[in-house]
């Protein structure tokens, strides 16, 4: 069974796939030299060629469209979800508006829940 589980923001034209305890913070400019941290690297691997790559303790990849809201759906066997799917050019989804704000789901990613609370 597959069923849609969220979305993912996006403002650095990247994802990141990763264990939470391993989120890390560094400094990255594509026109500084490289400070060897992981953010760098992350960013590094996804303005390469293939757009995609394994970074320490994960996987980074950049998107189709750059920054935006991407639909993530789950993959279940019984109750275990056994993969996930981030789509990036979800073009059947671009007309679905977000119950909260309005805005297309491709765009909203989700905060606009927080503003209203």
């Amino acid at each position: 069974m597959e069923k849609l589980i969220g979305y993912c923001g996006v403002d650095s034209g990247q994802i990141l796939l990763i264990d939470p305890c391993y989120v890390w913070s560094d400094n990255f400019s594509p026109d500084d030299e490289p400070t060897g941290g992981n953010y760098d690297t992350a960013c590094r691997i996804t303005l390469g060629d293939n757009g995609a790559g394994e970074v320490a303790g994960g996987v980074v990849t950049s998107t189709a469209y750059g920054d935006g809201s991407y639909p993530v759906t789950a993959t279940y066997s019984g109750d275990r979800i056994v993969s996930i799917t981030i789509d990036f050019d979800p073009q059947e989804d671009e007309d679905e508006e977000c119950w909260n704000c309005g805005e297309s789901t491709r765009w909203c990613d989700g905060d606009c829940q927080d503003e209203e609370e």
